[in-house]
């Protein structure tokens, strides 16, 4: 059975979690708009409780019945309908002291055959009940019910001193919530399935960059090691080549020596550049920007290199216009510089020239080192700044390059919110330049 990579079971482990989120968001969702429609539908039927035990009370207006389309007073029997006699909307039943139903002409035979069987029970006075009956054809009807006692002062002689029972018919308002849930949980699901592929479109998209980042953590890992081992494989030889003669002069070692030295040197270099690396990927590195005499300072940084060149029967020109007072982090600058004329020397042959452009215009500070070396290939200019990236003409291991100082270099220029571009420099060589604010 093929194993899941960690990132792919990360990115599952993140699409359940949105996923159950985007569940539970809406069964939360439902829940409390299911709650707040269904209090709504009751407190308007219990407002309609209140307001018949008001009238009743009061004797404000009589009671009206209804079947089907036709109405009648409180002390007439209403008319029975063409379809017969329907529950209505709201009835009345009054109790005598004895608990007999005294109004029973009012309802009709079909209402009256609904509640004949309902009892009074006088400790349920002003409370609000919820009560199920059964009619002849033996369907269930819900009501709504609210009992109270009715003053002997009462003016209306069927209400005076009895017991009126209000029944509100709640088989509609039942019937809309229950429709109202059938679509709020059709609606529910629907949204949760669309929510699927917003949670799975979601989960890749938060997982993208940290993808990449793994991954290229893991090419710093593997690029990182294959560096590493390189010089200390050279050592190593070097090291147990020289036990092979231990009877031998110095004099005579002077090659395996140098040769561990250089590597040593390179290691050391490699070794500096992935703890630069590594602290700027985590943040550990201040940018200590001070104010700096521009033009003095960078004959400073250069003048070595005119030795370094000549060793190497090479030339360096240096064309100083930027001149005034800037602010930049002198280390961060001077160690950008070092990697430009690092990579320009060692790729450029021998009677080969590298030149320093410096310009500063109001607050802008433009460097463009040059070199007429063999150049970069269009393909590789994209990915110079590529962290262990070396093209196969102008950057390579045999050379000492890492692939480290331009990714380095671009991380400086970075923190300093500028720019670093790379182009050819005609009839050959490569043109870095770097440009950033200096205000």
């Amino acid at each position: 059975m093929k194993k899941r990579d960690p990132q792919s079971k990360q990115q599952l482990s993140l699409f359940v979690k949105e996923l159950i989120g985007f569940a539970l968001l809406f069964a939360v969702l439902g829940i409390v708009i299911n709650f707040f429609f269904h209090q709504s539908i009751y407190k308007n039927i219990d407002q309609g409780l209140m307001t018949q035990k008001q009238n009743v009370l009061s004797n404000r207006k009589a009671p009206q019945f209804r079947t089907g389309g036709s109405s009648s007073s409180s002390q007439t029997p209403p008319s029975p309908s063409p379809s017969g006699d329907t529950p209505f909307r709201t009835n009345i039943l009054v109790f005598n002291q004895k608990g007999q139903i005294i109004n029973a002409q009012m309802l009709g035979n079909r209402i009256y055959n609904l509640f004949i069987n309902t009892e009074l029970d006088k400790s349920e006075v002003n409370k609000v009940r919820e009560v199920t009956l059964m009619s002849t054809d033996n369907t269930l009807h819900y009501f709504r019910t609210l009992l109270i006692k009715v003053p002997k002062s009462n003016s209306n002689p069927i209400y005076a001193g009895n017991y009126v029972l209000i029944l509100e018919n709640i088989d509609t308002d039942l019937l809309a919530v229950n429709s109202f849930r059938r679509s709020l949980l059709i609606t529910l699901l629907f949204f949760w399935i669309i929510a699927i592929g917003v949670a799975y479109y979601l989960s890749r998209s938060s997982m993208k960059p940290i993808m990449d980042a793994w991954k290229r953590q893991r090419q710093f890992s593997a690029n990182a090691a294959h560096e590493l081992r390189t010089p200390l494989t050279v050592i190593q030889n070097q090291m147990e080549y020289m036990l092979t003669k231990p009877k031998t002069k110095v004099v005579d070692q002077v090659d395996a020596i140098s040769t561990t030295l250089d590597e040593v040197r390179h290691l050391q270099t490699l070794t500096n550049r992935l703890l630069m690396l590594a602290r700027s990927d985590a943040g550990k590195i201040e940018i200590r920007k001070q104010e700096v005499d521009v033009k003095p300072w960078f004959e400073h940084v250069l003048k070595p290199y005119d030795d370094i060149a000549a060793s190497q029967h090479k030339s360096l020109n240096t064309v100083l216009k930027a001149d005034g007072k800037g602010r930049f982090d002198e280390d961060l600058i001077r160690q950008l510089l070092i990697i430009l004329l690092d990579n320009a020397i060692k790729y450029t042959p021998e009677g080969g020239t590298v030149t320093v452009v410096t310009l500063l215009n109001r607050d802008k500070l433009t460097i463009e080192v040059r070199d007429t070396g063999t150049g970069i290939p269009d393909a590789d200019k994209k990915r110079v700044f590529d962290r262990f990236y070396r093209s196969d003409k102008s950057r390579n291991s045999k050379t000492g390059g890492n692939g480290l100082g331009l990714a380095i270099a671009k991380w400086i220029v970075n923190q300093h919110a500028g720019t670093i571009t790379v182009k050819d420099n005609h009839p050959k060589g490569t043109v870095f330049t770097v440009g950033f604010k200096v205000s």
